[in-house]
Order: structure tokens, then C-alpha cells, then sequence
């Protein structure tokens, strides 16, 4: 039997709400997803983490539902293409997470020596935060107090990614311009 048969019985069982050809389907396509996330993420956890993820969605948000093997040519393809998603979306959080951690680390950013310059650096902040618009304040708070992306705060907000893009800029340019100020 080829393997586009095998495919087109897997996804039926699965579709079927088969926990069996689940099983199947975890035990015959696991370690292929987990070598090709290593591949992409170079990281032997963040890919077991990922393949997990995956697997987990995949039954538990009924992925397989969505699957039509007439549009394209085998259940592999569709895999690889998920996995592949999965790892470059993960690179991309990953390297928003390091910008916001690089901008922290600016040599112009000093540490403050005490509790007491440490609680009145917070207040400054706080103080600059609420003189931008709701909006920018909001996405900026989101974006550097509670570390979410910007498809997340996209969502959370029901705003484009490119709006956020925008308010996150201006809030941070105005912050610095505020900040600059009461410094001096």
C-alpha cells in the first residue's frame, strides 16, 4: 500500500476521533518532526518542547480536521510545513525577547545603586507612561511589562501587528525624550 493510502486512512481514522490512529500517528511521525525542528531551531529541548506543543494542538484543537490531502500531496508535507511554522515563529519571539532585552542593557542605562533611586527611577517611569495615549501606553506596557509579542498584544487588543509596530516606536521615543529630561 503507498504512502498517500496510508495517509488518507490515517487522516479518516483520525477524523473519526480514532485515539488509536492518534497512537499511530504520534509514534510514526514524532521522531521525524523532533530531527526536523532540530534542524531548524538548533536546540535539542526547545524542539522536543515544540514537537510536544505540536502533537498536543494537533489532537486537542482537532488540527487534523483541517487537513485536505486533495490540495496537497501527502500528510508529511503538511507536517514539515506546520513544524517549519512552528520553528521560525519561535526564532521570531525569540529575537523580539532579545531586542527588548538588548535596549535594557543600553550602556546608557545605569543601574541605580539603592532601592530608594531604584523606586524613584519606577516612578519617573510610571510618571512617563501616563502621560502617552491610552493606546500607546497600553501597547507599551504590554510590549515591555508583561513581555508579549506583537501578534499577542495584536490579538489582545484587536489591532493590526503594524499598529502596534507603530505605538510601541512612538511610545519609546517619547519615553526617551520624557525620561531625558527629568534627568536633567
Amino acid at each position: 500500500m503507498s504512502a498517500i493510502n496510508n495517509d488518507i486512512e490515517l487522516l479518516a481514522a483520525l477524523k473519526a476521533g480514532n485515539v488509536t490512529a492518534f497512537d499511530h500517528f504520534y509514534h510514526l511521525y514524532r521522531q521525524w518532526l523532533l530531527i526536523t525542528a532540530m534542524t531548524i531551531l538548533q536546540d535539542e529541548d526547545e524542539s522536543q518542547e515544540l514537537v510536544q506543543e505540536f502533537f498536543i494542538d494537533f489532537w486537542q484543537h482537532a488540527l487534523y480536521k483541517r487537513i485536505d490531502l486533495s490540495n496537497i500531496t501527502t500528510l508529511k508535507n503538511f507536517l514539515f510545513v506546520s513544524i517549519k511554522n512552528r520553528c521560525l515563529n519561535k526564532i521570531s519571539k525569540d529575537e523580539t525577547r532579545k531586542k527588548r532585552l538588548s535596549w535594557l542593557q543600553n550602556p546608557l542605562y545605569v543601574t541605580p545603586d539603592s532601592r530608594l533611586e531604584n523606586n524613584e527611577l519606577y516612578a519617573q517611569l510610571e510618571g512617563a507612561i501616563s502621560l502617552l495615549p491610552q493606546k500607546q501606553s497600553q501597547v507599551f506596557r504590554l510590549a515591555y511589562q508583561e513581555h508579549k509579542t506583537r501578534k499577542e498584544i495584536a490579538a489582545v487588543l484587536e489591532i493590526s501587528e503594524e499598529t502596534v509596530k507603530k505605538h510601541v516606536a512612538t511610545a519609546l521615543k517619547t519615553l526617551r525624550q520624557l525620561l531625558e529630561k527629568i534627568r536633567f
